[in-house]
């Protein structure tokens, strides 16, 4: 549990104190069709495979022969060549979450046997510039790569997809304390300034703190800096987290960079109380071996997740004073 938690404060979500996890297959299917989404449709069968979804539950209209018609039986198709293509991505593959929990697992599972395979990936500026950095730092090297466009769908004779980890928001301990013990094998924190870092979210549209200038004079207090990852390029935002001994935070991608701060740190995610859609952040830190701590904002719309394009919040400020005196 958190370490500040409090008995019956997050009942709300009891349903987050246990989950499933999954066993992870390679599974080798013949003379497919794929889309920028990561959906396979198998020739001849009229319809998409479930196997490609993160959460069928959000694609029930994708299954029929309809849907087959109308997307993919009619439209012009590129072939590729006969030799061995991997996928590992989804739908939800571009966001910075979901590509390292999500995506990257998935890949480092079967670490070596990624050289054997052409790696399918979508095309997308996050994927070119992210995406391809991250697998050069993880040591995952495909054979090649081959780019699915936006509009695009591709034929592939030979097709081998690696299973999913667990359902989205939760995480698989086992792997993602392999991926840290591998992070930590190429950090030496031991030449790093260690800091305390505030990811400020004041640039947003949404998902924002409202007495963000109250919240950042009390961090700046215990000797917080405040970094602005949208702002930084993806080595340097693993050069802030690495330094990092303590990050707050409002619940968003930001929070991601954990994966790279020093061991047995302290994580502080601002939330939102009884609605959500996940408590992902609270999962990887503990999955990180990291001290998580939560504090409860005030939403301004009531209706509102937070994850997300989500609500917005106003920090209690006596709180945030008593939980960063407990860190």
């Amino acid at each position: 549990m958190p370490e500040n938690y409090v008995v019956g404060e997050l009942d709300f979500c009891s349903q987050e104190f246990s989950y499933d996890t999954y066993d992870i297959k390679l599974v080798e299917l013949k003379d497919c069709i794929v889309n920028k989404r990561g959906f396979i449709y198998e020739q001849g069968k009229f319809k998409m495979n479930k196997i490609s979804l993160l959460d069928e539950k959000h694609y029930t209209d994708f299954f029929s022969v309809r849907h087959y018609l109308k997307k993919v039986l009619f439209k012009s198709k590129r072939t590729l060549s006969k030799q061995k293509y991997l996928l590992s991505f989804d739908d939800w593959s571009g966001d910075h979450y979901h590509w390292f929990c999500d995506t990257l697992t998935r890949l480092f599972a079967i670490q070596d046997k990624v050289k054997d395979y052409i790696l399918l990936l979508p095309d997308s500026p996050y994927i070119r510039d992210v995406g391809l950095k991250s697998l050069d730092f993880f040591g995952l090297k495909p054979a090649s790569i081959e780019f699915i466009k936006d509009t695009e769908l591709i034929s592939v004779p030979n097709l081998s997809i690696v299973t999913h980890t667990c359902l989205t928001g939760y995480i698989n301990d086992k792997i993602m304390h392999d991926m840290k013990a591998y992070i930590s094998s190429k950090i030496n924190y031991n030449l790093i300034p260690e800091k305390k870092l505030y990811i400020t979210r004041d640039k947003a549209r949404y998902r924002k703190i409202l007495n963000e200038t109250a919240v950042q004079n009390i961090v700046k207090d215990f000797g917080y800096e405040i970094t602005r990852f949208e702002d930084l390029s993806w080595h340097e935002q693993i050069a802030q987290a690495a330094s990092a001994s303590s990050i707050v935070s409002i619940h968003g991608a930001g929070l991601v960079n954990m994966m790279f701060m020093r061991p047995e740190g302290s994580i502080l995610e601002f939330r939102r109380t009884k609605i959500y859609h996940n408590q992902c952040f609270w999962h990887l830190s503990k999955a990180l071996q990291l001290k998580y701590y939560y504090l409860f904002g005030i939403p301004d719309n009531d209706n509102l997740v937070i994850e997300g394009n989500g609500c917005n919040l106003t920090v209690n400020e006596d709180l945030l004073i008593q939980t960063l005196s407990k860190m």
